[in-house]
């Protein structure tokens, strides 16, 4: 009795697992869907004093930047970003992200008038410092944070801490993704990557700010 006890219980379980399964791959495109679109919490464009431009992947940031640019949102490009690119390590070139994003919207017709690169903070967490610093000495009220697009959630928990208790109100663009579609990232190796990487970075964070 008992070993046909344990046989029923572990049949159910086996059937109960096999439904989940195939319930899971049912909605395996919603499911995943929704896991990318998690990612994203942006604002749409608005005027803004200035747009600062986070640090990395300076092609999709800058060159959206510079669209918002030229679409009069903005008359000022702020590229932040102290780290310099491996590639360019590696042929001894110093040229930081900041630098490099300032030169792609330059080179995208925006005016060196209209462009500043600053260049001390490394992580996403030092920005929001350097910037939080940049508007106060510089009396802005109404600023954009710009970055990719799946990164926006974390840069706006980022940002919201670092600017509590502020009058200046931080809006959060994001860039859209030139190396794959957003909404089928799991479709391309970067939209894989890109999402477990920042899930990844949304867990450290929560520990360790």
């Amino acid at each position: 009795m008992k070993s046909a006890f344990y046989k029923k219980r572990w049949f159910k379980i086996l059937i109960g697992f096999v439904l989940v399964m195939i319930v899971l791959v049912a909605l395996r495109y919603p499911i995943l869907r929704m896991t990318g679109n998690h990612l994203i919490q942006i604002d749409e464009p608005t005027t803004c004093q200035a747009i600062f431009v986070l640090g990395g992947n300076s092609k999709d940031r800058a060159t959206y930047a510079a669209t918002l640019y030229h679409k009069e949102f903005t008359p000022l490009l702020v590229c932040s970003g102290g780290n310099i690119p491996s590639v360019l390590e590696a042929i001894d070139t110093t040229l930081y992200e900041s630098e490099i994003s300032v030169s792609l919207a330059n080179r995208l017709g925006v005016p060196q008038s209209a462009l500043i690169a600053l260049k001390g903070s490394t992580s996403t967490f030092e920005e929001s410092i350097e910037i939080r610093k940049y508007c106060e000495e510089n009396e802005l009220t109404r600023v954009a944070v710009l970055s990719s697009m799946m990164h926006t959630k974390r840069v706006r928990n980022v940002f919201e801490e670092a600017f509590d208790n502020s009058e200046i109100e931080v809006l959060i663009f994001g860039a859209p993704s030139t190396r794959y579609d957003e909404t089928q990232w799991w479709n391309s190796e970067e939209g894989m990557i890109m999402v477990n990487n920042e899930y990844m970075k949304l867990l450290y964070y929560f520990i360790k700010h």
